[in-house]
């Protein structure tokens, strides 16, 4: 075994372990917690730290650095809550999937388009606790639901992963395989969840985000143009009492096959940033969205 392999190995039991102590703490006890885990990695990963509190500036050039500091803080603690939270939903049946929920918003629209089975691509964000979202609509609309999920580093915390997402009934499609089985699922009425808010090794387009040229993910629209599907918006927040709201946002026009995608996918992110302004303090600043350089003509766009 390789030194990397035995540090993943200390990892993942270390993460199995942490699963199954939250499973078993009362859920104020297991929130409280994984925010002090998530402030603990602030304070002590400064790498981490100055990531996030660049990309914070970049979006938010007028706030002061202590705002932004206090913004990127309660980050780290919100992102430790969700984790614990995703820890803790194998032991939850549909009844605490429902308890995390205090209400939802536009599900008698998104409930049409699932009924009219022409499929569904819902795109959203890192922000609020999607997984949650993930197994919301799993247990709500049973056979139906999926989602595109980026491969992680070390197999065993990928199937793990895949593992809790599963277990709500939620089928997963690995980001970067092959597309058939996805088109497929659309074409059968499926409902995909989709996170386009981050620069990764995807097809891109270049659309504003935060008033600055951003590489965009642009597979969901494709998809929605390549099998007929509806393209919606879903988010979710994180209110002062714990639960969550979940919000499902009207259909974008999507043009007939070759059509330009460009204005879809500037819509859909437009959409993300309304979303992220209204609550920043529970996306994944650390995340360097701004990472790609943009071409000339992005710039003078």
């Amino acid at each position: 075994m390789t030194r990397q392999n035995f540090k993943n190995q200390g990892i993942y039991l270390l993460v199995r372990s942490l699963s199954a102590l939250m499973q078993a703490l009362p859920l104020s006890w297991a929130r409280g917690l994984g925010a002090g885990l998530g402030r603990l990695f602030y304070l002590l990963v400064p790498y981490e730290r100055r990531k996030a509190l660049r990309t914070a500036e970049l979006a938010f050039p007028e706030k002061s650095p202590a705002e932004r500091r206090d913004l990127v803080a309660g980050a780290f603690s919100h992102l430790g809550r969700g984790g614990v939270e995703f820890m803790r939903f194998p032991g939850l049946d549909a009844r605490g999937i429902e308890a995390l929920v205090s209400r939802v918003e536009g599900l008698e629209g998104f409930t049409a388009l699932a009924r009219s089975r022409r499929g569904v691509v819902a795109v959203t964000g890192h922000m609020g606790n999607w997984e949650l979202m993930i197994a919301w609509v799993s247990l709500h609309f049973p056979g139906q639901a999926g989602a595109v999920a980026q491969k992680l580093y070390d197999p065993r915390f990928d199937e793990a992963l895949n593992e809790y997402r599963r277990a709500k009934g939620a089928r997963i499609f690995p980001r970067n395989t092959a597309v058939r089985p996805i088109l497929r699922f659309l074409k059968e009425g499926g409902l995909l969840g989709a996170l386009a808010d981050q620069d990764t090794n995807v097809d891109s387009l270049w659309v504003p985000f935060f008033n600055r040229p951003s590489k965009t993910p642009s597979g969901a629209a494709w998809m929605a143009q390549a099998t007929g599907a509806a393209l919606i918006t879903l988010f979710n927040w994180r209110e002062p009492d714990g639960r969550y709201v979940i919000r499902f946002e009207s259909e974008i026009a999507v043009p007939p096959r070759g059509g330009d995608l460009t204005p879809v996918v500037a819509e859909y992110t437009r959409r993300v940033e309304a979303a992220l302004r209204q609550h920043p303090e529970q996306w994944v600043w650390m995340h360097e969205r701004w990472r790609s350089k943009p071409p000339r003509a992005a710039k003078e766009a």
